[in-house]
């Protein structure tokens, strides 16, 4: 059976590294974690790479910020491209 896409393929590990990303972005979004939580020490290295690409934040607005991830727009539409790719067809 051949693919109709072409493109480079991800590697097993980069699609782990990817559902783990998703998950610290999912809780965030679903029950924000505190910067200083066993969650995020756990997921330091996901929280860290989820935050530099804007998928999480600690920012409130302009003048605020708290001690919880939240999830940004930028993680929503991130969450939802995972989905797209790895929900089954119908």
């Amino acid at each position: 059976m051949e693919s109709d896409e072409t493109g480079q393929t991800p590697t097993d590990e980069q699609i782990e590294c990817m559902m783990v990303i998703y998950e610290v972005v999912a809780r965030a979004r679903q029950t924000p974690f505190t910067t200083k939580s066993n969650f995020a020490r756990i997921h330091a290295n996901e929280v860290a790479l989820a935050a530099s690409e804007g998928f999480i934040t600690t920012k409130l607005n302009d003048t605020t910020y708290t001690n919880g991830w939240m999830v940004t727009g930028e993680g929503l539409e991130f969450m939802e491209g995972l989905d797209d790719v790895f929900s089954p067809r119908h």
